[in-house]
């Protein structure tokens, strides 16, 4: 009995040590994904204007790094004509009473426009989401897309406009047919991590064609590691503030509404000229999406203006100043 005894604490011992090294090793995959990014990111030479920006500035203080603020300023000047320095920082997101009325108005008719918008679009006129966006043919804007998967819309982006692209796909296989498929072209630069409210790793299951519906909210646990970083965070290390996104677009599988909810939480959502999201609110593991939806639309009023909309489907806005 005493034998069997010492047995099973030292069972329970070596059980214990398993545990604590996978741990510590998937802590560590973290880690080196995170440098993987950053070192692919910020110095393949591909994006001067955020290679450039990430060397001069600590985002997370919103300081200078290793060089005064002055050349700073002048060298982004010289490169991008005038800016200023900004920082980031928080913005109310407290509806008025006006705003509510909106909202809830929003949301008593969201079943039905989600209904009527989705016959509309699908399959008739989906392809406003790469054809509306003409601005994009001038050499020296920078779009980003949250949810690239196999680079359907990014194709039809580079034929379209060439912008310089920043491209993210957290699922691994579908990031490296991105960067197959845009290896020749020094205008996109593909990143293997997904935009949240927080830095983590999801395990799902890959649902779909082509991988289209996996998604961390579907509540399906798996065994595919989906990398995520806050979507605020990851804007700022990229330096935007000091110049504008002339584009970010999102089609992430119900992280649309964490991203969005995340940039309209700051003063960021000023410096994205114009946003386009897709919504997936049916999805059953997101939480209040028709809600959420309705809220951030009062949100995207005060800054943005639609230039197209499908509610509830996919729609995009601009920035006020530039209608």
């Amino acid at each position: 009995m005493r034998n069997l005894h010492k047995l099973t604490i030292l069972s329970g011992g070596l059980i214990l040590c398993v545990i604590l090294f996978i741990y510590i090793f998937s802590m560590e995959r973290v880690e080196i994904r995170t440098i993987e990014i950053r070192d692919h990111l910020f110095t393949a030479n591909r994006l001067l204007a955020l290679a450039d920006t990430l060397q001069f500035v600590n985002t997370r203080s919103n300081t200078t790094s290793g060089v005064d603020k002055d050349a700073l300023l002048q060298h982004l000047s010289e490169r991008y004509g005038p800016v200023s320095f900004v920082s980031i920082h928080p913005r109310n997101t407290d509806l008025t009473p006006e705003e509510q009325n909106r909202a809830a108005r929003c949301l008593k008719n969201a079943v039905s426009d989600r209904d009527k918008n989705g016959s509309r679009f699908w399959g008739k006129e989906e392809h406003i989401r790469t054809t509306h966006h003409t601005y994009l043919k001038n050499k020296d804007v920078v779009m980003i897309e949250i949810g690239g998967n196999r680079g359907d819309d990014a194709t039809e982006f580079v034929k379209l406009y060439n912008p310089r692209y920043i491209i993210l796909e957290p699922l691994e296989n579908y990031f490296n047919i991105l960067k197959e498929k845009f290896k020749n072209n020094s205008r996109v630069t593909v990143v293997n991590v997904g935009l949240g409210i927080k830095n983590e790793v999801a395990m799902v299951s890959i649902e779909g064609v082509n991988a289209c519906a996996t998604s961390k909210f579907s509540g399906a646990n798996g065994k595919t590691l989906l990398y995520i970083t806050n979507a605020t965070k990851f804007l700022m290390n990229l330096g935007v503030g000091l110049f504008d996104v002339d584009l970010l677009t999102t089609n992430c599988e119900g992280c649309e509404y964490e991203v969005l909810e995340t940039i309209l939480s700051t003063n960021l959502i000023n410096y994205i000229k114009n946003i386009q999201f897709a919504t997936h609110s049916t999805l059953k593991g997101l939480k209040d999406p028709l809600g959420r939806y309705c809220k951030f639309q009062e949100l995207l009023q005060r800054t943005h203006t639609p230039t197209y909309q499908y509610r509830f489907i996919w729609e995009s806005w601009r920035r006020n100043d530039l209608l």
